[in-house]
């Protein structure tokens, strides 16, 4: 992450932008860049960083052959893969099948509880386990159920990644909720929830998603499978397609690409929510997916390193 710094010499104070880049071992390379000698303002230091970064980035990619992980931290994430489906594998189906029940209740919950559901952990199971409906808002039940069968859905999807899957995922997750926009994009600017940059304009739409949809292969030539689902769930958001329920797509979407891929799935934290819209306002501001990258290993690593033990 670019930070700015101030240095002194000779009695005058000069200030530089400045990322390390991990390069394993614990050793770190570090690039500095001179920005003046009179601190700019925010609005103009972030536009500063943002032009940093993208050098940074460049750097990155000649030392570790990679756009957001370091070698390290790719190893480790395919070192955790491997042995969490090891152990996985060594379960009997029934064990194996309470451990996907799990969880795709946390999941549900989570995803969810991050946009405003009133339902408690202890409601979803009943709810998804056994259909035993808590005195809640409706609209919050019916779109657990949604959220079960929309991940379940991604999970049984072999095909390629396109618009008419991804409008998919959205009209199912909210056809009884709303019914008059599921799987539409929107017809009017919406923000990101946590965030205050601007989505695309709803005109533009169609022209940004065919544009996502055609840069996806290219990505995905480049890119480690868990880089791959940061930047498809990044550009999802930046687009921000739909009315409502771009969040929950782009979560769903992400686990459909680390599932395709023989990664195990991420949920992501209610209570984490707010690093989570962070690396997402990061990574608006740097043009890139580094942020969210970094935010999903870390994710990955307490979620799975010593998971089945």
């Amino acid at each position: 992450m670019a930070y700015m710094a101030k240095f002194k010499r000779n009695g005058k104070i000069y200030f530089y932008l400045v990322e390390n880049i991990p390069l394993g071992g614990g050793k770190r390379r570090q690039i500095r860049e001179y920005i003046g000698d009179k601190q700019p303002s925010e609005s103009k230091l972030q536009i500063l960083i943002a032009e940093f970064e993208k050098k940074v980035e460049k750097e990155t990619v000649k030392l570790h052959g990679r756009h957001y992980l370091t070698n390290e931290e790719i190893k480790e994430i395919d070192e955790i893969n491997a042995r969490f489906w090891q152990r996985y594998k060594k379960l009997n189906p029934t064990v194996q099948e309470q451990f996907d029940q799990n969880f795709v209740m946390a999941f549900v919950y989570n995803t969810n509880s991050i946009e405003g559901s009133t339902l408690s952990p202890k409601e979803v199971e009943p709810l998804l386990s056994e259909n035993i409906a808590p005195n809640k808002p409706l609209d919050d039940v019916l779109e657990a159920k949604a959220a079960q069968k929309t991940l379940n859905f991604a999970k049984e999807y072999k095909g390629e990644l396109t618009q008419e899957f991804i409008a998919q995922i959205h009209e199912m997750y909210f056809k009884d909720t709303k019914p008059m926009i599921a799987g539409k994009y929107k017809t009017h600017q919406n923000m990101a929830r946590g965030s205050d940059f601007e989505t695309t304009l709803p005109h533009l739409v169609i022209t940004d998603m065919k544009n996502f949809i055609k840069e996806y292969p290219q990505q995905k030539n480049g890119l480690h499978p868990l880089e791959l689902s940061a930047w498809a769930h990044w550009k999802l958001m930046k687009i921000h397609p739909f009315q409502v329920g771009n969040g929950r797509t782009a979560r769903i979407l992400m686990n459909y690409i680390l599932h395709i891929n023989g990664y195990a799935m991420i949920d992501i934290k209610t209570k984490e929510k707010q690093q989570y819209f962070n690396a997402l306002e990061k990574c608006h501001y740097n043009n890139n997916a580094k942020a969210l990258a970094t935010r999903l290993v870390r994710r990955f690593r307490k979620q799975y390193k010593n998971a089945l033990d």
